[in-house]
């Protein structure tokens, strides 16, 4: 890994919020040269200065009211705010930057900062990052807002709880890189019995550069040569993609886990959330009077329009295989039990079910050793038409090994709508699929969120001791670290599960 530039580890990953929270300190000085600073930052500071790696990590931090640009003081006990915190280091282990998340997850007793902080850092490679966190990365601010400031790059450490048919890790990563046309370094945590597997390197309409979904319990290491300067969206073209690795570079070589090449013997183990279609309009499509569909299903607001072509071939003894429906939503939706919070979205698309009468079976995954892939795509055409909001549209994609199409399985055009203040939207396939569970025009209107700003919690905060040993966190990666090959030219980057 000598070659590596930057690092970054996945949310949740070296503290817990309830008992093990670190306090930050207000210093001028190298984490590194401090004795009186917390263990666990001067060890990553001077790790960080001793392989000359840049490196971000995600710990829930305590800060010191009377240091804190807020106005509020949460923990009256010992005058602290609690927040979810990445923190950058340089090559020199010195803390470049430091962002505490906006958009909480359920987190009680973290804190929301009054407005989202806007946190960059300028690297010796030539690239300048973004940071955000896990939930950041659904909303416009501050991750939309960077982009359009002309941010390219993010660093993105997640502890992301995967949901089907439109929100699991990877599937909603290579979505929003693509749609922004953006490098993405998304470090996952690997807890699949609680829903989270899923990192990638992902460079704007190449797609994923490295991707790894796990569904055991399992450490992995991403490292890819990312391009510095992304070609415009419109300067994309099949050869655009011709170089891009789809491999994994894993910590033992009898463990693959990655796209295509895993096993179909693999067992399911890992635990996925599923979104209730309740408020959508489904319409089921039977393939066995006719291998061609034509048609429109709308809903109050928008209209999905499809053309679809299969080939069936046929039920096998002892095998269950999925049914397929076209699916049309525009309104809001919440998100599990958090409160005060509902999300805007516009979708089109075709998804997977395991019974053909009963929309609450879509978005169900079946264990791949039992599917049999009785319908085989080979056209498959969504369009919709949207009125323009201030919005983000996406193509959504997702196969059974719960990972995206890569993009030049798809051609995804946005059209603005001549004299009509409307976006016609299309979605295609090139070529042929079979394991299809998600194909989808997937947008988020942000003008239809309901959001009401968590109020700071003043309950005690709770202390510990941190549980990790730092020494264990890197011989479990080796040395944690991102590789940088030739200054503006490109960057290599590198994950750790």
């Amino acid at each position: 890994m000598k070659e590596v530039d930057i690092m970054v580890l996945p949310e949740g990953l070296l503290n817990r919020r309830y008992n093990t929270t670190i306090l930050l300190p207000n210093t001028e000085k190298s984490y590194c040269d401090d004795p009186n600073i917390h263990f666990v930052l001067r060890n990553i500071s001077c790790a960080a200065r001793k392989v000359r790696k840049y490196v971000v990590i995600n710990l829930n931090v305590r800060v010191n009211c009377s240091h804190d640009d807020q106005s509020f003081c949460a923990y009256q006990d010992d005058s602290t705010n609690l927040y979810n915190m990445a923190i950058a280091f340089d090559r020199n282990g010195d803390m470049v930057a430091r962002y505490r998340k906006y958009h909480l997850f359920g987190e009680t007793g973290v804190q929301q900062t009054e407005k989202p902080d806007r946190i960059t850092f300028k690297t010796d490679f030539n690239v300048t990052f973004g940071v955000c966190i896990c939930f950041d990365l659904f909303f416009d601010e501050p991750t939309l807002d960077l982009v359009q400031q002309g941010i390219k790059h993010f660093v993105y450490p997640t502890k992301w709880y995967s949901e089907i048919p439109y929100l699991s890790a990877v599937q909603y990563q290579q979505s929003w890189a693509y749609a922004n046309n953006v490098n993405l370094l998304a470090a996952n945590i690997n807890l699949p019995d609680i829903k989270c597997s899923g990192s990638g390197i992902f460079s704007g309409r190449s797609g994923a550069l490295q991707v790894v979904v796990n569904e055991t319990p399992t450490t992995k290491i991403l490292v890819a040569k990312v391009p510095v300067h992304l070609p415009a969206d419109d300067e994309y073209s099949a050869n655009t993609f011709d170089n891009v690795i789809f491999k994994e570079t894993a910590m033992e070589s009898g463990d693959k886990h990655f796209g295509n090449n895993r096993s179909a013997e693999q067992t399911i183990a890992m635990n996925l959330g599923q979104e209730k279609l309740t408020d959508y309009t489904v319409k089921f499509l039977d393939f066995t009077a006719s291998h061609y569909k034509v048609g429109s299903v709308c809903n109050e607001a928008i209209c999905c329009n499809y053309t679809i072509e299969v080939t069936d071939n046929g039920e096998q003894k002892g095998k269950s295989s999925y049914s397929y429906a076209i699916t049309v939503f525009s309104g809001r939706r919440k998100h599990g039990t958090i409160e005060n919070l509902l999300t805007g979205q516009d979708i089109c698309g075709l998804v997977a079910c395991t019974d053909r009468n009963s929309k609450h079976s879509c978005g169900i995954r079946l264990p791949t050793a039992q599917v049999q892939n009785r319908y085989h795509f080979k056209k498959l055409h969504l369009r919709t038409v949207l009125s323009i909001t201030h919005m983000k549209i996406m193509p959504n994609t997702l196969t059974q090994q719960l990972l995206p199409l890569k993009p030049m399985e798809f051609e995804h055009q946005i059209f603005k709508v001549e004299g009509a203040d409307k976006y016609d939207v299309t979605l295609n396939l090139n070529g042929q699929q079979s394991d299809l569970l998600t194909f989808a025009i997937f947008s988020r209107d942000f003008d239809k969120d309901i959001y009401n700003q968590i109020t700071p919690n003043s309950a005690a905060s709770q202390k510990g001791t941190f549980i990790l040993i730092f020494c264990i966190v890197f011989s479990i990666s080796g040395i944690i670290s991102i590789e940088y090959i030739e200054k503006r030219v490109c960057y290599s980057a590198l994950m750790v599960e």
